[in-house]
């Protein structure tokens, strides 16, 4: 009895688990200069993204030389009946922020020339 108690307890736990991997994930960000310099805007994308792709994960950000604008490497997923993860695809795009919101968002994985902005979505 003891260990069915215990087997319903881990099962419990793992489905929660699996249900908030994505939103709870940390955002990867290289320990650069470069990074601790852009930690701003670095921290404005992070959350402009979550907020714009609700089953993103294993995100990492990469500043570069412009103040307003990051690379990211990020998964993407599309969740099934059961809030499993069916699908997923990788991608890099160039983000440029403005003020808490992203200006434009350039999905350089993509064949076609896809470009998301503000006025886009």
């Amino acid at each position: 009895m003891r260990s069915s108690k215990t087997l319903i307890a881990s099962a419990a736990l793992l489905l929660t688990n699996s249900i908030t991997t994505l939103a709870d994930e940390p955002t990867h960000v290289p320990a650069t200069v470069q990074s601790k310099v852009n930690a701003a805007v670095i921290a404005k994308a992070d959350h402009a993204l979550r907020n714009s792709l609700p089953t993103i994960s294993n995100v990492w950000i990469f500043a570069t030389g412009d103040a307003n604008s990051v690379f990211v490497s990020y998964t993407t997923g599309t969740p099934n009946e059961s809030h499993a993860v069916a699908k997923s695809s990788e991608h890099l795009a160039l983000v440029e922020m403005q003020g808490d919101q992203i200006a434009t968002l350039r999905d350089l994985n993509s064949s076609a020339n896809v470009v998301l902005t503000a006025a886009s979505r």
